[in-house]
This record gives C-alpha cells, structure tokens and sequence, in this order.
C-alpha cells in the first residue's frame, strides 16, 4: 500500500488549489518574515519551481531553464524570498485575498497580487517599477 503525507486535512474542500500545502507554505513565509528584515529597496519577480507530475496549474515556459513547473510570485532582497504567492494558469482570481488595496477595482489582477505582497512589507513603502520588456 502507498502511504502519503499529508500537511493538512484532506477531507477539508478546497478553495484554492494549493490549500492542501498552505500550511507548510505559511509556516515557510511566516518564518521567512521572521528571521529577516527586507531593506529599502526590494523586487518583485517570478520564478518557476520545477515540477515533473500532471497537473492542470502548472505553466510550460519554453525556452526557459524551468521549462514546466509551478509559477510563483516572489517578493525578494538580496537573494532572500521575503514573500510568495503560488499561480495558476487556470484559477487566478482566488489566489488573492481581497482586503486593503488589494480591494482596488482599479487594479488588474497582477497588480493585486503585487499589492498582496507589498502589503506584507513590515515598513511604509514607495513602489517604483522598472519593466524589462
């Protein structure tokens, strides 16, 4: 017989696809928060976490190092991921909890998940962004 492990209840429902790990995630980014303090000037990227198995929120990114995986938005300094927030190609709009500037209608999708991440900065902050095309 296979034996799995589990990191929460599996006979929960879900609301979002990666609830099954969200408490190993938020153990890693409350920990993360904890034991480091961003300085002045942080960036927001993505970054792809490799994945070899089926499943239908995984992005293939061709003619990158990744090339198939689980995409995530990352709030970084230094090489360090203060903050994360998992994607999915098939269920975008409830990975973001709505609450604070986060509740802009004005903002696109994208731009509430990189206001969820900034909001999680421990400081006021100024966003400038820089986009390479």
């Amino acid at each position: 017989s296979k034996r799995f492990l589990h990191v929460s209840d599996h006979t929960t429902p879900h609301v979002n696809y990666y609830d099954k790990v969200q408490p190993l995630m938020g153990h890693v980014q409350s920990a993360s928060q904890k034991h480091y303090v961003p300085q002045t000037c942080v960036s927001l990227d993505e970054m792809v976490v490799r994945f070899g198995g089926r499943s239908q929120h995984t992005y293939r990114l061709k003619g990158k190092p990744t090339p198939v995986g689980y995409k995530i938005l990352a709030l970084c300094d230094a090489g360090y991921t203060y903050a994360f927030l998992p994607e999915s190609c098939i269920s975008q709009a409830k990975e973001v909890p709505t609450q604070g500037a986060v509740d802009d209608e004005r903002l696109s999708m994208t731009g509430r998940k990189v206001m969820h991440l900034v909001e999680q900065l421990p400081f006021d902050t100024h966003v400038f962004q820089r986009v390479h095309g």
